[in-house]
C-alpha cells in the first residue's frame, strides 16, 4: 500500500511538473522593460523565451509581429524601422500569457561599456554627485538602464545607478538633438578587454597575437568571456546606434598593452558580426567611440604602448573615433568626467548626427616624411590649424630615433600644417614619438588644434615594450588556493568563476 501511495506521488509530481514546463510563462529578455527607449531608425528585435511551440505575437506603435518559440523554447520578432516619438508609448507581448511595457519611447539608444572609468557612478560619499541645479533642465526623455535593473528616469535618487562618463555623453546628445536617448550601460572594474570578448573570439586573437594562455595573469588567468557571458550575451541583439567604450588600464598592467591595436578591433569586429548573426541581418557597422586612456607612471605599466595602439586601431575599423584625454590624467581615475563625456560625444555629433563642420577630434598623426636630418608630420584633424598650447614657439614633449630606436630629445616646430622636428643627435631620423613618457607624470600637452583638442600621443616605431618575465604561480600556490575553495573560503573570483561555468552549460543544454 505504502508502494502504491509513493509511486502515485512521483506521478502526480511528473505531470504537475510537465504540465509547468509546456505551459511556461511567455518572458522578453531583461533588456526590454518599462519606460526604455527604443531605437529609430533601425529595424528593432525583441526576443525572449516561452514554452517550446508557443505562438507569441508582439505589438508596438501600429505594428503587430508573429513568431513560434523553437525547439529550446527561444522567440525573436523584428520590429520594422521606427520613427523618432517623444509621446510615451506600450508594447504588448502575448502567448499564452500577456506582458504590457508602458511609458516607451523612441529615439537614439547607446551601449556605455568598459571598465571602471565607464563604472564610476555619481556617489555622494566622494563627493561625486551632480549640482542640483542640473534637475532643473527637462531630463524625461533622458532614460538609462543599469546592469540588471529596470530602466531609469534620471533623477537625483537614481543618479547613483548612472555612469557620470555616460550621462555627459549622452545628456549632450539629449539637449543638442532635442529627441529620446538612452543609454544601457555595461561596464564592469579591474576587467581586461578580452573578457568582454566571447571565448572563441579571444582564444581567435590570443592564438593569433601569442599571447600567452594566462594573459598576463598567471595567478588568475580565467578572464576570457567572463564579462561578456555576464553582461553582453544577455543584450544580444538589442538595437542601438553605437557604444561608447572606456576600458584597456588594465591591459596595460598585464603585458598586453602593445597587443591592443589588435585586440580592440577584435573586439569590435567580432560584436558587429555577431550582433549581425544573432538578429538574421546584414552587418551593420555601428558606430564605436572610445576615450584614450590618459594615465601615466607605474613601474611595469605600458601606457605608451597602450595609447599608440588605441591611436592606430582608429585606421584599422570603420565607423571608430578616439577621444584624447591625456589632459586630464594621469591618474587612473581622472575625476573629471564631463569633458569625457563631452568628447565622446562631439565624435557622434559630427560622425553620426551631421554636424559634419564641427571639428571633433585632437591632431591624430598621418605621415612621416624624412628630409635629411630632420622629420616633418602631417595631421588629421587639424580643424583650424594646429598650435602650441603654451603660446611658446617651440613644441615640448617630442623624441627621434635611428633605425636602432634609442631616442633623443629633440627641437619640434610648427610649420604651415605641419610639425618639424629635428635634433642635432640623430642625423638620421628614422622614428619620431610625442608624449611617451615623462620623468615627473602630469597632464601638460603641447600640441593641440586652434579649437582647443589635444594631439594624440604617438610612436612610430613597432617594437614592443620590454617585459620582464612574469612569476610563475606554483602548485603550492594552487594547492592553497584549492584548500581555501575546499573549507568554503572562496574568493569572489573563484565564486564569480564558478557562477559563470553553470550559465555557460545553462546556454548549451
Amino acid at each position: 500500500m505504502r508502494k502504491k501511495t509513493t509511486e502515485t506521488i512521483f506521478i502526480i509530481i511528473s505531470v504537475m511538473t510537465l504540465v509547468s514546463v509546456a505551459s511556461a510563462e511567455v518572458k522578453v529578455a531583461g533588456v526590454f522593460t518599462d519606460n526604455m527607449v527604443l531605437q529609430r531608425e533601425l529595424p528593432v528585435p525583441v526576443w525572449g523565451t516561452a514554452s517550446a511551440g508557443e505562438k507569441i505575437a508582439v505589438s508596438f506603435n501600429g505594428q503587430k509581429v508573429k513568431t513560434t518559440a523553437d525547439d529550446k523554447g527561444n522567440w525573436m520578432v523584428k520590429l520594422k524601422s521606427l520613427k523618432t516619438s517623444k509621446t510615451e508609448k506600450t508594447m504588448t507581448v502575448k502567448g499564452s500569457n500577456t506582458i504590457t511595457l508602458s511609458g516607451i519611447l523612441v529615439g537614439e539608444v547607446w551601449l556605455c561599456s568598459g571598465q571602471s572609468n565607464m563604472a564610476g557612478k555619481f556617489v555622494a560619499a566622494k563627493d561625486r554627485m551632480l549640482d542640483p541645479k542640473a534637475f532643473e533642465k527637462d531630463h524625461s526623455g533622458f532614460r538609462f538602464q543599469a546592469k540588471n535593473g529596470s530602466w531609469q528616469y534620471m533623477k537625483p535618487e537614481t543618479q547613483r545607478l548612472c555612469s557620470r562618463v555616460g550621462y555627459y555623453f549622452g545628456m549632450n546628445l539629449y539637449e543638442e538633438l532635442n529627441i529620446p536617448v538612452g543609454l544601457i550601460m555595461r561596464a564592469s572594474s579591474s576587467t581586461p578587454i578580452q573578457s568582454w570578448m566571447s571565448a572563441s573570439s579571444a582564444e581567435e586573437v590570443r592564438k593569433e597575437l601569442d599571447i600567452p594562455k594566462h594573459w598576463g595573469n598567471p595567478k588568475n588567468p580565467d578572464t576570457p568571456a567572463t564579462q561578456y557571458d555576464e553582461w553582453i550575451e544577455d543584450i544580444i541583439p538589442v538595437s542601438f546606434r553605437g557604444v561608447i567604450w572606456y576600458q584597456g588600464e588594465r591591459n596595460a598592467k598585464s603585458q598586453t598593452g602593445w597587443e591592443y591595436r589588435h585586440l580592440l578591433p577584435q573586439l569590435i569586429n567580432s560584436w558587429r558580426q555577431t550582433w549581425a548573426d544573432r538578429s538574421q541581418t546584414p552587418l551593420h557597422k555601428f558606430s564605436f567611440y572610445y576615450i584614450q586612456v590618459p594615465c601615466q607612471g607605474g613601474e611595469g605599466t605600458e601606457w605608451p604602448w597602450l595609447r599608440d595602439g588605441m591611436r592606430r586601431a582608429v585606421d584599422m575599423v570603420d565607423n571608430a573615433g578616439m577621444a584624447v584625454y591625456y589632459d586630464h590624467g594621469p591618474n587612473t581615475h581622472p575625476e573629471n568626467k564631463q569633458v569625457a563625456g563631452e568628447r565622446l560625444a562631439l565624435l557622434a555629433m559630427a560622425k553620426d548626427y551631421g554636424r559634419r563642420n564641427l571639428v571633433h577630434c585632437g591632431p591624430l598623426l598621418d605621415k612621416v616624411t624624412i628630409k635629411k636630418d630632420k622629420a616633418v608630420l602631417s595631421f588629421k584633424h587639424i580643424g583650424s590649424g594646429l598650435k602650441s598650447k603654451s603660446g611658446e614657439k617651440n613644441l615640448k614633449f617630442f623624441e627621434i630615433a635611428g633605425k636602432d630606436a634609442k631616442y633623443a630629445s629633440a627641437k619640434a616646430w610648427i610649420q604651415g600644417d605641419t610639425v618639424l622636428v629635428q635634433s642635432k643627435q640623430i642625423s638620421k631620423p628614422v622614428y619620431v614619438r610625442y608624449l611617451f613618457e615623462k620623468p615627473e607624470p602630469d597632464p601638460e600637452v603641447s600640441l593641440i588644434n586652434a579649437e582647443g583638442l589635444p594631439a594624440s600621443s604617438f610612436i612610430t616605431d613597432d617594437f614592443k615594450p620590454h617585459r620582464e618575465p612574469l612569476p610563475e604561480y606554483t602548485q603550492e600556490q594552487r594547492a592553497a588556493d584549492q584548500k581555501k575553495k575546499e573549507k568554503g573560503l572562496e574568493t569572489k573570483a573563484i565564486k564569480r568563476r564558478a557562477a559563470l561555468e553553470k550559465k555557460r552549460a545553462e546556454r548549451k543544454r
